[in-house]
């Protein structure tokens, strides 16, 4: 029989391996260090918000920055669309005027349209919500190299959460991808970034 000691001991090593693992699956994944899989990101896509259709090959002369998560989310994506907002207002107006950023839900079945445009605009005011079917989000989660996947333990419709990457997508002018910025990375790293792309 396990002590107590043996216990506590198993109890902090399973605690410390399973977030190392969380840590590695919102922040690490997938990595776009090698330049190779970097130039075969991105593609444009068309999604939608509560004004209608978003097409990317429309924002052709502005820097996209696009962020996937869910309005549910508990922690990371407020954190992130947070960050994000908060910097672009930083920037001088002229600045602001050529980014775009964009939230794409990959919770359809929960987030309305109408839903996410409210939690968008909460974080920055020209922030454009979206979403799509589930198929069309896939597609789209796959161009970018990101990653999702809900988790239903209890088989609830309703109540579940949604393992996915948190990082940001950075789009140029010519609508190409650019670069990403992991969650850790944020504060650090977006405005020198956007401010190597912007005029």
């Amino acid at each position: 029989m396990l002590s107590n000691r043996s216990k506590y001991l198993i109890s902090c090593t399973t605690a410390l391996v399973l977030g190392l693992g969380s840590y590695s699956l919102f922040f690490q994944q997938p990595s776009t260090a090698n330049t190779s899989v970097s130039n075969r990101l991105g593609g444009d896509f068309t999604v939608e918000t509560a004004r209608g259709p978003f097409h990317l090959q429309d924002y052709r002369g502005k820097i996209v920055v696009i962020y996937f998560g869910y309005t549910s989310c508990p922690d990371v994506c407020p954190t992130a669309l947070a960050m994000l907002g908060n910097i672009i207002k930083k920037m001088p107006e002229a600045q602001r005027q050529q980014i775009q950023p964009l939230f794409i839900s990959v919770d359809p079945a929960r987030d309305t349209l109408d839903k996410i445009d409210k939690y968008g605009q909460y974080f920055y005011p020209s922030l454009i919500s979206a979403t799509s079917d589930k198929h069309k989000i896939d597609a789209i989660v796959k161009k970018y190299g990101a990653y999702y996947k809900v988790n239903t333990p209890d088989g609830s419709d309703t109540h579940y959460n949604v393992d996915h990457t948190s990082r940001l997508y950075i789009i140029n002018k010519e609508g190409q991808f650019a670069a990403t910025v992991p969650h850790d990375l944020i504060t650090a790293d977006l405005q020198p970034k956007l401010a190597l792309l912007v005029e």
